[in-house]
């Protein structure tokens, strides 16, 4: 009897999980890497991404939108803006809808640092997803369909 208790035990390639993991951390360190070279972390670039994303709506923008927009959780999004604000990438003001919520902004430098950022992301994404050629739309739907599951 094997102690590796996995029906993949001879070897992990038909495993959809271990396959998916290795591929997201090839993506990865390719993003993280690149993104050092400007002084971002990925978190930071999502957080950055998220307003620059939000502003475009012309609205008052607070940590729980951030956090709605990019699934990361808001007492992590609280530190990450904490951390960007001590960068002078991003500024807090008190909202003007909620005493108890503060509005979030990119200052002029961290919409520059934004906009680099999402060139160098983007272009990561455009050499390491184009490799899928005609099937790249398809990953995409299938990534969507995931992402709405609710697996229990």
């Amino acid at each position: 009897m094997s102690l590796f208790p996995s029906k993949y035990q001879g070897g992990s390639d038909h495993s959809v999980g271990f396959s998916f993991i290795r591929v997201y951390n090839i993506w990865h360190r390719q993003i993280k890497a690149a993104l050092s070279q400007i002084d971002l972390t990925h978190p930071q670039f999502v957080v950055i991404a998220s307003l620059g994303y939000l502003a475009q709506f012309d609205q008052e923008i607070t940590q729980v939108n951030i956090a709605d927009t990019s699934d990361i959780d808001v007492m992590t999004i609280s530190t990450i803006i904490k951390n960007l604000e001590k960068k002078k990438l991003v500024k807090r003001a008190p909202s003007v809808k909620d005493a108890r919520a503060k509005s979030v902004q990119l200052t002029d430098e961290g919409t520059q640092l934004m906009m680099e950022a999402m060139k160098i992301v983007e272009e990561i994404d455009c050499r390491f997803f184009g490799q899928l050629g005609n099937e790249q739309e398809i990953f995409n739907q299938f990534l969507h369909r995931l992402s709405q599951a609710e697996v229990d």
